[in-house]
C-alpha cells in the first residue's frame, strides 16, 4: 500500500476503519471508478464549506463513479451497505466537525499520512484536489460569487492548479504543482470563511420557516427554488 492512513488530526473513524472503507471503495465494490479517500476527502471538504447543503443521495452517486457514468457498488448484505455508507458519513462528519470546532487545526488528508515515495504523496494531493473540484461542479452556479471575488478565486485557481488539470496550459510539473498544494489549508478556511455569512443566513431562514409553520410544499426560504421538502426540509 502507497498510502498509510496514520492520521494526525482528530477523526471520528480509527485507523482500521478508514483502511476498511479505503479497501472497499478500490477493491471489494466491483466500482470501475470509485473515489479514493483522498479524492473523497477533498469531494466533502467541499460539500462541507461550500454555499449549498447537498444530501447524500445527491452525492453518493459521485463516490461510487467519479467520471460520472452511473455506477452502484456490490454489498455483501444490507447490514455491509448501512455499514460502509455509515463509514462515509462519519468521515464527513469528522471533517465538519473539526473545522466547525477547531478551524486552526484543520489539514486535508494527504498532510494526515505517510508515504512509500514522494509520488505517491504527489499523487494524493492531486487526487485531493481532483475531489474538491468534484464537489464544487456539484453545482458549479452557486460558487460564481466566490469566483468573481479577487481573494476568493486565487483560492480557487490554487486548487485547480495543484490538481493537474492546468498543467499544459501553465506549463507546470509536479514538483510545482505539490509547491502549490502547500498552499491548500489555508485556501479551504478562506473558502470556509468566504461562504459563512451566506450559510449562517440560509440556516436562519429555515429556522424562521420553523418558526412561521412553512408547509412542505412552499417554496424554501433559502432560495433555492425547491420546494420546503426537497431542500432544507429533508
Amino acid at each position: 500500500m502507497d498510502e498509510t492512513f496514520d492520521y494526525k488530526r482528530n477523526h471520528d473513524l480509527t485507523t482500521a476503519e478508514y483502511e476498511e472503507l479505503e479497501n472497499f471503495l478500490l477493491h471489494e465494490s466491483e466500482l470501475k471508478h470509485p473515489m479514493n479517500l483522498d479524492a473523497l476527502d477533498g469531494f466533502m471538504t467541499a460539500l462541507i464549506i461550500g454555499p449549498d447543503t447537498i444530501m447524500p443521495s445527491q452525492w453518493l452517486p459521485h463516490v461510487w463513479s467519479s467520471v460520472g457514468t452511473p455506477e452502484s457498488p456490490v454489498f455483501q448484505s444490507d447490514k455491509h451497505a448501512e455499514r460502509t455508507i455509515g463509514l462515509i458519513m462519519r468521515m464527513m462528519n469528522s471533517i465538519a466537525n473539526l473545522l466547525e470546532e477547531q478551524p486552526a487545526d484543520y489539514v486535508p488528508l494527504p498532510d494526515s499520512s505517510t508515504f512509500d515515495s514522494d509520488d505517491a504523496r504527489r499523487s494524493a494531493a492531486r487526487m485531493w484536489c481532483l475531489g474538491f473540484i468534484e464537489g464544487i461542479n456539484m453545482n458549479p452556479d452557486s460558487w460564481n460569487p466566490l469566483l468573481k471575488d479577487e481573494k476568493g478565486s486565487r483560492t480557487i485557481f490554487a486548487i485547480s492548479a495543484a490538481s493537474g488539470v492546468l498543467r499544459d496550459k501553465l506549463g507546470l510539473d509536479e514538483e510545482k504543482e505539490y509547491e502549490l498544494w502547500k498552499l491548500i489549508p489555508d485556501a479551504v478556511l478562506e473558502i470556509r470563511e468566504f461562504w459563512m455569512p451566506h450559510r449562517q443566513r440560509v440556516m436562519e431562514s429555515v429556522r424562521q420557516a420553523k418558526a412561521d409553520g412553512i408547509g412542505r410544499n412552499d417554496f424554501c426560504p433559502c432560495g433555492s427554488g425547491k420546494k420546503y421538502k426537497k431542500c432544507c426540509g429533508r
